[in-house]
């Protein structure tokens, strides 16, 4: 506390000097009361070193319903005007990650000053200040500084952190009639609207608003305010795509009926996507003049063919298919027919994943590690054919480290086998082992999982390594990274075919038929340079909305980094070569990235890494659907599915025309991807962003 002394001027006179003290008393008392009514947080906050056990959060956060992290905020406002500091924190799987920023509005909440600098996830971070005055605000964008002329309505933010900044820009809504859309700068533009009421259990919490709003991440979050503006609970992705829930610690209680909310909203939205979007064609329709290609086949493609679609199947295929008179046919002359792609490792955290997917030619994907009040409604909507999105087949993820990504742990046998069988009651086809699995649990899952008639596949848990748990009973492994630290000699930084290392990898894995998930494209991404943006490296980040974009381009490792990490990829490209050599079958995944089109870059790095376009495809197509017991599809034949994809371009000649996606026909709906795209705010062309 600093004591502040008052010496009267000799000049002023005797009775002033003496109300001195009692003035500054007077004073004192007023500044003090002021601060009482302009504090917003529950409890005054102070700047202190963050992570101190006696400062109050404002905010607890969760992944799939597992605390991670908090927000501590101080904030000074009188109901017109606000002023914070804020202080994000996220302690999860190894990583700590930490964010300051200051925000401060005018009256009306109108913005004056917003500074954000930190990580806002484990890959992506934020540099930014803006100064507003006169008209104009000044953006300084890590070391790109613009100035802008300001929109009429707008507001300073950039991504969902910090989570006070939100509650602002909340304020601000409110003060200025409630607008349907408000202007984000330094990019962006946020839509809120009113979902309906929730009332808790506990009374004293009153009835709370929830809102949609739309534009701070990708896609919309769910929001719940107080009858004061107050926000409570915030449910969404945030800047690792995962998904994640955000609560007053006074609610933390209440944690799964936002879940529960977010969730049934997020199926309320797929489905009015899905009654939106009219198809281009339905029912019975012909796809006439193309030239089909089919991947399970080395027969070579065959032209001038029609597809005769009816009731969600294919009823013919072939030169001389007869058409029913009056049918409706689309012309694909110069154009290729293809089965539907498939994305085997999804993680569909919210439902924009559905037509994203679906424009990029994936009909069918695998989630392989999602929260289960979200997930389980989300693909009952969509294999319903209610919601607006590609087939799912799903794993179901289990760890033992409470820290960790999922809010399924085992810690003993009993608890594993109760897991597996959970997740078999639900209705998924496999159990993922996460990183933190204890090693003796392995052989408990698989045998529990295999008995039901599942399958196994995952991570390899720390403490063991991939040919351990390939003999404790697991049938596949997702990342080719945890088969090339088998396949070198210990400390080397390339493989090599002929070393023995290599050569006992190869036939354990061919022996057990092991089935291996490359993800090169999440490999790409996870080390590629800070010093580039991303959109140089895959150029649809151009398309994508500026909230998605930003987290994409902000991120990359640091320039001392690059040579190490640019031979890890390398090997990764020649263990993937390798195992596709020795018959060791591959499946396609993405692990996300950018929507859709990071399974078109995975196909790219297959190719870079040896394969042939044709057996690249049969990776996201043949192979898939036999795995994973989809023998409907994946073939152009009678009697099959009718889930395909048409190309404006052969991907046989070059397999980066698989992004030249024409027309995505999913169970024998044709969709225009253009039209998909627009419905989550991609654009069609790189000059859209």
């Amino acid at each position: 506390m600093k004591v502040y002394s008052i010496t009267a001027r000799r000049s002023a006179p005797a009775w002033l000097a003496s109300l001195m003290p009692v003035l500054f008393l007077f004073a004192a008392a007023t500044i003090l009361a002021a601060h009482a009514r302009r504090t917003l947080v529950a409890v005054p906050q102070t700047n202190a070193a963050p992570g101190q056990d006696e400062i109050k959060p404002t905010f607890l956060i969760f992944k799939y319903q597992h605390t991670v992290g908090k927000e501590i905020d101080d904030c000074l406002g009188d109901g017109t005007a606000s002023k914070c500091h804020s202080h994000f924190q996220l302690d999860f799987t190894g990583s700590s990650i930490a964010l300051d920023a200051d925000i401060e509005t005018g009256l009306g909440f109108q913005p004056v000053w917003y500074s954000a600098k930190g990580k806002n996830s484990t890959r992506s971070f934020i540099d930014l200040e803006i100064r507003v005055a006169n008209g104009q605000a000044e953006i300084r964008n890590r070391e790109d500084r613009q100035t802008v002329s300001l929109p009429p309505r707008f507001f300073t933010l950039q991504q969902d952190v910090p989570f006070i900044a939100q509650e602002l820009l909340l304020d601000y809504w409110r003060a200025h009639g409630s607008p349907d859309r408000i202007a984000l700068l330094p990019k962006g533009e946020v839509r809120v609207r009113e979902r309906g009421i929730t009332r808790l259990a506990d009374s004293n919490s009153g009835t709370l608003t929830r809102l949609s709003v739309h534009g701070i991440t990708w896609g919309d979050e769910t929001v719940w305010l107080t009858d004061k503006g107050r926000v409570v609970a915030i449910v969404g992705t945030d800047a690792e795509e995962d998904r994640i829930e955000v609560v007053r610690p006074d609610l933390r209680t209440d944690l799964k009926k936002f879940v529960d909310e977010a969730a049934s909203d997020a199926v309320l939205d797929l489905e009015a996507a899905a009654r939106a979007t009219k198809p281009i064609a339905s029912g019975t329709f012909a796809i006439v003049h193309g030239t089909v290609i089919n991947p399970e086949t080395k027969e070579p493609p065959q032209s001038d063919v029609a597809v005769l679609v009816s009731d969600g199947e294919v009823a013919a295929v072939g030169v001389n298919v007869p058409i029913p008179r009056g049918t409706k046919t689309i012309d694909a002359t110069g154009k290729f027919i293809l089965p539907g792609l498939w994305d085997t490792h999804a993680h569909f955290e919210q439902w924009e994943w559905g037509p994203a997917y679906l424009a990029s030619g994936v009909t069918s994907v695998r989630d392989v590690g999602n929260e289960i009040e979200f997930l389980v409604p989300i693909r009952r909507s969509l294999n319903s054919g209610r919601g607006l999105g590609p087939e799912m087949r799903a794993a179901g993820l289990i760890d033992s480290d409470p820290g960790s990504l999922t809010s399924e742990h085992a810690e003993d046998a009993e608890h594993a086998r109760a897991i597996v069988r959970r997740y078999h009651e639900l209705g998924y086809e496999q159990i993922k082992i996460y990183q933190s699995l204890k090693p003796e649990l392995i052989p408990i899952v698989a045998d529990e999982a295999h008995r039901l008639g599942m399958s196994v596949t995952g991570h390899i848990p720390t403490g063991t390594d991939a040919l351990t748990a390939v003999r404790a009973g697991m049938d596949q492994i997702n990342h080719i990274s945890f088969v090339t630290r088998v396949m070198r000699p210990a400390g080397a930084t390339s493989v090599k075919l002929d070393s023995s290392e290599a050569q006992s990898a190869i036939r354990l894995l061919v022996e057990h038929r092991t089935v291996v998930e490359p993800t090169l494209a999440r490999s790409e991404f996870n080390g590629h340079p800070q010093r580039l943006s991303f959109a140089d490296i895959e150029p649809s980040v151009h398309w994508l909305p500026p909230e998605l974009a930003i987290i994409l381009n902000n991120s990359g490792i640091s320039q001392d980094r690059e040579e190490r990490v640019a031979a890890s990829f390398q090997a990764q490209l020649d263990t993937t070569r390798f195992l596709h050599s020795a018959g060791v079958p591959l499946l396609a995944g993405s692990d996300q990235v950018v929507p859709g089109f990071s399974i078109h870059r995975e196909l790219e790095l297959l190719v870079r890494a040896g394969l042939t376009p044709l057996e690249a495809l049969r990776t996201a197509t043949v192979v898939p659907a036999k795995i994973l017991g989809a023998t409907d599809s994946a073939t152009i034949a009678p009697g099959r599915k009718a889930d395909l994809i048409v190309l404006d371009a052969n991907p046989l000649d070059n397999i980066s025309n698989i992004r030249r996606v024409h027309l995505t026909i999913r169970s024998g709906r044709a969709y225009d991807p253009n039209l998909l795209r627009k419905l989550v705010d991609i654009s069609t062309s790189q000059e859209g962003n």
